[in-house]
């Protein structure tokens, strides 16, 4: 009789244990979410290591993503001139007056059944689907604008004029972007680009050094960018079933490198 009773009390103790918990306090929570973000943990694998169901790491998920959206996007991003000119980096002494660096980097997704959506969204570069985000960054590193994702079938341009950067710029400001971003009569403001010339056209000595020197500065660029895919969740393609949230999600990432590190290089 007493085994039977023992036997009974560890059987409802092990059914009482394996139970998911439907509640995580806030640090946990907290926790969930960059575990998804930073390491990269898939949704079928969290609520196992924090005992809950799978919708309840789902919504967890989807309530801080759009908390820390709100909370870190209120923060002004954009940064005075003044500030800028302040933290400039050595790296920038050919280019003192750069107060903004554009750039555009994707993301994959999963390709969509329908062929319009695949067509919208296929990049020929990268041969995939992807999304892609317009960021703007001080001369010292620091993300000072992060726009939406478009679909990888529009071109800078087009996402230059929808981002809504383009009326952040004034024409006493000077900006600095590669080659691809042909949009002067977008930018109101002195542009450093690369030298973009036709078919056999010979490009002048001073061009081609300032061409050299924003080669080596997007060095730097890059590896802010990179900062942003270091989060696991970027490495693989993202599911459809969440792009309704992917662009927090980016945001968030983006907005968070600022509070990384003091030395953005």
């Amino acid at each position: 009789m007493l085994r039977v009773t023992n036997t009974k009390a560890a059987s409802a103790s092990s059914s009482e244990f394996s139970q998911p918990t439907m509640k995580l306090q806030p640090i946990d929570e907290l926790l969930l979410f960059l575990m998804h973000l930073s390491v990269g943990l898939p949704l079928r694998d969290l609520p196992e290591r924090f005992g809950i169901h799978r919708t309840t790491a789902s919504k967890i998920i989807a309530s801080w993503t759009h908390f820390l959206y709100n909370l870190l996007g209120s923060q002004r991003l954009w940064i005075p001139r003044e500030t800028v000119k302040t933290h400039l980096r050595p790296e920038f002494s050919a280019f003192p007056d750069t107060q903004e660096v554009l750039d555009c980097t994707e993301i994959f997704c999963q390709t969509p059944s329908s062929l319009l959506l695949q067509s919208e969204v296929f990049s020929k570069y990268k041969s995939h689907a992807t999304f892609t985000a317009m960021i703007g960054m001080a001369p010292h590193g620091a993300f000072t604008f992060v726009s939406g994702l478009y679909a990888d079938s529009m071109s800078n341009y087009e996402i230059l004029k929808l981002s809504g950067i383009a009326n952040l710029l004034t024409p006493d400001m000077v900006i600095m972007m590669d080659k691809g971003f042909l949009v002067d009569n977008l930018a109101p403001c002195k542009v450093y680009r690369p030298a973009f010339l036709p078919r056999n056209t010979q490009i002048n000595r001073e061009d081609v050094r300032q061409t050299q020197s924003i080669a080596h500065l997007r060095v730097h660029v890059e590896r802010c960018i990179r900062r942003v895919r270091e989060n696991k969740l970027f490495d693989r393609d993202i599911p459809l079933s969440v792009c309704g949230s992917i662009e927090e999600l980016f945001n968030v990432a983006c907005f968070l490198v600022n509070y990384q590190y003091t030395d953005h290089w």
